[in-house]
């Protein structure tokens, strides 16, 4: 019980603070509700970057769409990947060997819009997950 009012506390601090995104964090998005819950993450990227806004849509097509606008909170540029899951009413996640992390450079104090389309009218909720690139050093 103690344990659950803990993560409870933790998981309200963190939406009080506003959306941020940070290194392995996924930003839940309801599409029926049109709300947004940040889920887990860590501090890597905590002061780096913020979910500014979240709109809702449907394509021509009947299938749901999200975009979703991070913005810089710092001077340089951030070299980050990003993806999209989308999942239905249950909770499973849809195709999940087909949505890849694509590339996002983020320059420093601006904002950028990253789009997602379901690939299926069972979609209902997606998650954004947005992950630092670490470039090897030889």
């Amino acid at each position: 019980m103690k344990l659950t009012c803990i993560v409870a506390f933790a998981l309200a601090c963190t939406v009080a603070a506003g959306c941020r995104t940070t290194a392995g964090t996924s930003v839940v998005l309801n599409h029926q509700t049109g709300g947004s819950l940040i889920c887990e993450g860590n501090t890597r990227l905590h002061n780096n970057m913020a979910v500014t806004a979240v709109t809702y849509d449907k394509v021509p097509n009947g299938l749901n769409r999200v975009n979703i606008q991070l913005t810089s909170l710092i001077q340089g540029d951030q070299h980050l990947q990003y993806r999209i899951a989308w999942f239905n009413a249950e909770g499973m996640e849809i195709d999940a060997d087909t949505r890849t992390y694509r590339p996002l450079l983020l320059h420093g104090l601006d904002s950028v819009t990253v789009t997602g389309v379901a690939n299926s009218p069972a979609a209902v909720t997606s998650r954004l997950r947005v992950r630092e690139v670490r470039s090897l050093r030889y």
